[in-house]
């Protein structure tokens, strides 16, 4: 049973032993139970019946020599109250949505406990402590933090930067959003309402764009009816007569809700959302539709590539109208994976920066790193539009909620992971449902779909997370498309990069091309035909003292322990690097085990990693890694210092674990001098 009614310490505790007691219970049995001192437990019993007071119930009343009960109709009360937690019990799928449903479960109470979340959330106590631990680090980037008050664990920070982080993170918060006041705020009219905004002003959002407005707004109405959490009205703020704010106006009445500050944020909140469609006799498209094509054209210049003005000049300029939105309002856009972004498509990102000087110009602006990241995907996926292929019987459709924007950076991404995997250029729903798909093996999407014909679908965000990515990987091997020891990964910005440290490229973006048919091909040739090859990235990277035999290992953990202590202890990494390896198998599944009982230790560079290093370890029978779902009888430790250095050692090393021969001999040899000579022949 699980109460939420006091806020005083102990006092749903009180409460509940109160309510299972089949008679009487004195004041020895409570103290002794709550763990307080007598004085403590009158006073806890005198608060906690002021709040029953509160709710016109009867208090806990004493019968003198007899002990404490619950009058019947407090009992009926608190009964009802408990079955509402009940039903309102969370099911997650993983830890990282946990953790934002735990932050949005103490955002909007006055007080939650680790027993309430352990409850809410059906995980245990010690879970719930590492989910607020690593909340802190994760909250502190929108300046809020986890605070203990008497009432329990509180969220604290400006009303704006509470807001903007559920709407960074609507779409995840959904199973506790449409817990919040269905009676009252019904998603039904939230939805009219956003259709009403795009009839009347001729802008229409985006499907992932209405859907997180449509989610935010639920949760928004209902924080500000509470006037505390209204934004104060400004002097400054005038009461502007345009169809936006007439709009927001009138919807926040609806809710009885008189405001113009937050007339004015609403505004703010939907002009800065992606658009789809646009009035195009509006007076500030046509200003910006010269700065589109002039941006086109300065492009095509700079990179030698040849972009048609026809074929996004219109989607560039939807885009760059909530760009202006957001520049004048403040209400900056981040990019999820901006590093990603600068790093792998370097000259993309980089001409894109010089492209848009005259638009900044015009809105007296400089855009931000995320936002130019944005626009550079305009024109890296018009780029790859010029390439024309026939569809082969191993088709992956890409569906998204539009063909622009973000879409395309997906496609990008996948492209650049799965070479020689062919994928349809980002479609929308009505497209999807009116292809042919009689050569379709698999789909991505954004969004989710309705099934056709059986064929598989993954739903995963436009900027997949690692967990995603895996889900992807696995997809596309259940689909037939590759294997886990075939799925490679090549940069073509890397190489481009290296060649110009040496050599002067007149054309960048042909080379880029040119590398990307050559990649693609390369991947197309039968991999698993390349023997032995020299293994000189195995040599350096596996010295004797890195490579041995594992025995007498009670458990995954241990033997993860022991194979990267050898790294541990020449400072190659930190501890806490080897934490993070074993974190990761429990929370996303034994992923880092790559097939044939091979599993590939690892973490990120940021985790711990000080210098590049790697160890192998066999083991003398078969270690079952979370619960029996996969067994290994190889560890391979590494530490990448990054995320381009190492790749020649997988290289190297997937070569022999791609033959099958090669495994089964490995799992035969039964010394070091053995192991050493199998690893390092050759060479």
């Amino acid at each position: 049973m699980l109460l939420n009614f006091s806020r005083r310490k102990h006092g749903n505790e009180l409460l509940e032993i109160l309510l299972v007691a089949s008679g009487y219970t004195t004041a020895d049995f409570l103290q002794q139970h709550l763990h307080i001192s007598r004085r403590s437990l009158f006073y806890l019993i005198n608060k906690v019946n002021d709040e029953l007071d509160q709710h016109a119930e009867f208090p806990i009343t004493n019968v003198k020599k007899l002990g404490y009960y619950l009058p019947t109709d407090t009992v009926k009360f608190l009964q009802k109250m408990t079955e509402k937690e009940t039903s309102a019990k969370v099911m997650t799928n993983n830890a990282q949505q946990r953790q934002l449903l735990i932050a949005f479960s103490i955002l909007n109470a006055a007080g939650r406990s680790l027993a309430d979340l352990t409850y809410q959330f059906d995980v245990s106590k010690n879970t719930v402590i590492r989910d607020i631990k690593a909340l802190h680090s994760q909250l502190a980037l929108y300046h809020l933090q986890i605070i203990n008050t008497e009432a329990g664990k509180i969220i604290t920070g400006s009303p704006m930067a509470i807001r903007k982080w559920v709407y960074d993170h609507a779409t995840q918060l959904k199973p506790l959003i449409l817990q919040t006041n269905q009676t009252v705020i019904k998603p039904a009219t939230i939805k009219e309402q956003i259709k009403l905004f795009e009839r009347i002003t001729g802008k229409y959002l985006t499907d992932d764009a209405s859907i997180t407005i449509q989610l935010f707004l639920h949760w928004y109405l209902t924080d500000i009816k509470e006037s505390t959490n209204q934004l104060r009205n400004s002097i400054a703020t005038q009461n502007d007569l345009t169809l936006d704010h007439i709009w927001a106006k009138s919807f926040l009445n609806d809710y009885h809700i008189d405001s113009v500050s937050e007339v004015d944020y609403l505004v703010k909140l939907i002009n800065s959302s992606q658009f789809a469609h646009v009035n195009w006799n509006d007076t500030l498209i046509q200003t910006l539709k010269p700065y589109s094509v002039r941006m086109i054209a300065s492009f095509n210049h700079l990179s030698g590539a040849h972009v048609s003005i026809k074929s996004i000049s219109d989607s560039l300029t939807v885009h760059l109208l909530s760009t202006y939105y957001r520049a004048q309002y403040n209400m900056p856009f981040e990019y999820p994976d901006l590093k990603s972004i600068q790093q792998h498509y370097h000259h993309t990102f980089e001409i894109t920066r010089k492209v848009v000087i005259p638009f900044e110009q015009y809105i007296h602006h400089a855009l931000s790193d995320d936002e130019i990241a944005l626009i550079a995907i305009y024109f890296g996926g018009a780029i790859r539009e010029q390439k024309t292929s026939t569809p082969t019987q191993n088709e992956v459709l890409v569906v998204c909620s539009s063909g622009i924007g973000t879409s395309r950076l997906l496609l990008q991404q996948l492209e650049s992971r799965y070479r020689g995997i062919h994928f349809s250029s980002p479609m929308n729903v009505l497209q999807y449902e009116n292809s042919d798909l009689s050569n379709v093996r698999l789909v991505i999407s954004t969004i989710k779909l309705q099934t056709q014909r059986e064929i598989p679908i993954t739903t995963v965000s436009a900027f997949p997370s690692d967990l995603e990515w895996k889900i992807i990987d696995n997809a596309i091997i259940k689909a037939g498309l590759a294997t886990s020891d075939t799925l490679k990964l090549f940069n073509v910005d890397t190489l481009l990069d290296i060649v110009s440290n040496y050599a002067m490229i007149r054309n960048p973006m042909g080379l880029k091309l040119a590398l990307n048919d050559y990649l693609t091909q390369l991947t197309q040739e039968p991999i698993l035909a390349a023997p032995q090859e020299n293994l000189s990235e195995l040599i350096k990277l596996l010295p004797p003292e890195h490579v041995g035999f594992l025995t007498h290992q009670k458990s995954w953990q241990q033997a993860v322990r022991t194979t990267m202590a050898p790294l541990l202890e020449d400072y190659s990494i930190e501890k806490n690097y080897i934490d993070q390896i074993i974190n990761l198998t429990e929370s996303n599944g034994p992923y880092m085990v790559i097939g044939s009982g091979v599993m590939l230790a690892h973490a990120a560079p940021r985790d711990g990693v000080n210098n590049l290093g790697a160890t192998f370890f066999l083991l003398d029978k078969p270690l079952p890694v979370m619960t029996n779902q996969k067994m290994v009888r190889v560890i391979i430790g590494l530490a990448p210092i990054d995320y381009e250095k190492h790749l020649s050692f997988i290289s190297d090393l997937m070569k022999q674990l791609q033959q099958k021969d090669w495994l089964t001999d490995l799992y035969h040899l039964n010394n070091i001098k053995g192991l050493f000579e199998y690893l390092y022949k050759d060479n």
